[in-house]
């Protein structure tokens, strides 16, 4: 799915788990699935809401490389920023991502990314996952898609959230259970019908 250098390292990041306590990750399965989507909606402004070590952001970095685009990772543990571009760094995709260190709500309320946001994949606090919407929304393209993890996992913790994100105008949207489960939404600002 990917050049073996970009491999060696997801699979390198993959093996933290063992290692450490506070590694956070998507599963594989959801990882391929986030890269499959930037492919197909060929986006190229990505936004990632919660970095850990990197993982998710090295398959949505690589993705985005191949359709000349550009992640905007947001990471509010130190360890982790200096991690994550060290991974990125590593598989030879810190042209394709920069990786942020703060609160994310801060950082997107300072933020401007070049391009409107056309993919975005929030894995941070959920307890926070309103205002991360709230931030991010105003930097939306018309066309965005919109990955918000752990639905399955965190289903009683996120279920207003998901109905909030449901009730939005112009907004289509599902669960996905795939990995930890995650809600998948479509925002265009013009739906026909």
């Amino acid at each position: 799915m990917f050049s073996p250098q970009i491999q060696r390292v997801i699979d390198q990041v993959d093996r933290l788990r063992e290692t450490v306590d506070d590694h956070w990750q998507i599963p594989r399965d959801e990882a391929a699935l986030l890269a499959q989507l930037v492919r197909l909606g060929r986006c190229v402004s990505i936004c990632e809401i919660g970095a850990s070590y990197g993982f998710s952001t090295l398959h949505l970095a690589a993705a985005a490389f191949e359709n000349g685009g550009h992640v905007h990772s947001l990471e509010q543990d130190p360890k982790k920023v200096a991690a994550t571009t060290k991974h990125l760094s590593e598989a030879g995709l810190d042209g394709a991502a920069t990786v942020h260190e703060g609160d994310a709500r801060a950082t997107l309320k300072g933020m401007n990314p070049g391009s409107s946001f056309d993919f975005v994949f929030i894995d941070a606090q959920k307890s926070q996952s309103f205002d991360y919407l709230e931030a991010i929304w105003p930097l939306l393209a018309p066309t965005a898609t919109i990955v918000t993890d752990n639905t399955t996992t965190h289903a009683e913790e996120l279920a207003s959230f998901v109905a909030h994100l449901r009730s939005r105008p112009n907004v289509v949207s599902c669960h996905v259970p795939v990995g930890n489960g995650f809600e998948l939404t479509i925002r265009r600002t013009e739906l026909p019908g």
